[in-house]
């Protein structure tokens, strides 16, 4: 499955510009939202306003998983004047345990506050994890985005 950039939502630039969102600190989590979710809707600002998250079945619990490392990080991009916030190398992963987990379509980075930084679209139509299956979701090399 090809999956799409990740976006930044309107709002996670102006919570990064004045300090709501410390990129580096704090804890971030990844949710999934199904085809029919408002996650595309880029003037969204917290997790509350997401609909169509999947259900909290097999092993998923609603509000999503801490990332790996939990705060995410900051790193050496491409030259020594960009900055790229990526996660682990590994990626997070997802396992059905018990139940599928159905209607996957996207993935949203969250902060514990519940502000939205980004999403990315998992593939051009939804998908069922049957169980005992995993989803791995790994950062690009080029990470999740980059700063110039």
């Amino acid at each position: 499955m090809a999956a799409s950039a990740w976006t930044l939502y309107n709002y996670a630039k102006r919570y990064i510009g004045n300090g709501t969102i410390t990129l580096g600190a704090g804890v971030f989590k990844m949710l999934l939202a199904t085809s029919a979710s408002n996650a595309t809707t880029l003037t969204i600002s917290t997790y509350t306003q997401i609909t169509g998250e999947i259900a909290q079945t097999g092993g998923y619990i609603t509000g999503g998983r801490n990332l790996v490392p939990s705060t995410a990080q900051w790193t050496v991009g491409a030259s020594a004047s960009q900055m790229k916030f990526t996660m682990s190398t590994t990626g997070l992963t997802f396992t059905a345990s018990g139940a599928s987990l159905t209607n996957i379509r996207y993935a949203v980075i969250r902060n514990s506050a519940g502000k939205l930084l980004c999403f990315a679209a998992l593939t051009t139509g939804q998908f069922t994890l049957t169980s005992p299956n995993t989803l791995t979701i790994l950062p690009a090399a080029t990470g999740i985005f980059t700063l110039t």
